[in-house]
């Protein structure tokens, strides 16, 4: 009886299993999906945001400096300034999401990617005062990676922490090997403002954003290059308590 109720209690789990596979599976799936309609859409309005910007942008400078210091005028073009500048950005972020990606692999060890990507920042954590505390693995894990793809990545996430963070906290990035060292694990974990747990699942849809100024496209394409990595990445998130997002790529293994 025992072994019949512990045989059903294995396959409960098992089943388990397969269904929070199976859910991960089609969420994945889902994002895939959105993406690719998204990127669809931005290569098609992104070159002629940009050319229009462009002239709106050096009509508008032009009117600006003909007026003088002080006229309501100069303030009024001053402003539009500001706005071209803004969608601009967006524009720059639409054009990298919707741009193929052409990878150019080379080995490179990930915590001198991730120290360079801090050294960055430093100036920056200083003033909000936030405390950074690398927790390392203690060999130096060697991956195959676009450098500069993978820079994008860690800065954007790094980013997101500091946003987090306006005044003081704690950024606590982690790198372990795991899967016999197959896998290496990057987590980058903030004590910041935290998500409600209906935005967690929208984090890495396009246009999806927390930030007033933000464009939403920034972890849209940070999922494409871990994607391109043939890598995974989640998050978790608590409201009030902070966020950690986990990335997992391919190690190389040492001859």
């Amino acid at each position: 009886m025992r072994a019949i109720e512990q045989e059903s209690g294995d396959l409960l789990e098992e089943l388990d299993d397969a269904y929070k596979l199976l859910r991960k599976t089609q969420e994945e799936l889902i994002i895939k999906e959105k993406l690719s309609m998204a990127g669809g859409l931005a290569a098609g309005v992104a070159h002629e945001l940009r050319n229009s910007l462009n002239i709106i942008g050096i009509s508008v400078q032009y009117l600006h400096d003909k007026f003088n210091p002080g006229d309501e005028r100069r303030e009024f073009t001053k402003a539009i300034m500001n706005k071209v500048e803004k969608l601009n950005s967006v524009t720059t972020d639409l054009i990298h999401f919707a741009r193929p990606q052409h990878p150019q692999f080379k080995k490179a060890n990930i915590h001198k990617i991730l120290d360079r990507t801090l050294s960055l920042v430093k100036f920056k954590c200083i003033v909000q005062k936030v405390r950074v505390v690398r927790n390392y693995a203690a060999n130096s894990p060697c991956i195959e990676i676009d450098n500069e793809l993978m820079e994008q990545v860690t800065l954007n996430l790094i980013d997101n922490a500091l946003w987090a963070m306006p005044e003081r906290g704690k950024l606590i990035i982690g790198t372990r090997m795991f899967d016999d060292n197959n896998l290496i694990e990057i987590n980058f974990t903030d004590t910041g403002c935290g998500m409600p747990r209906k935005d967690v699942s929208c984090i890495f849809d396009p246009f999806f954003t927390q930030r007033e100024n933000g464009t939403g496209l920034g972890l849209s394409i940070v999922h494409r290059i871990i994607e391109t990595h043939k890598g995974s990445i989640d998050v978790e998130s608590e409201l009030k308590k902070g966020t950690t997002f986990r990335i997992r790529l391919p190690a190389l293994q040492k001859e």
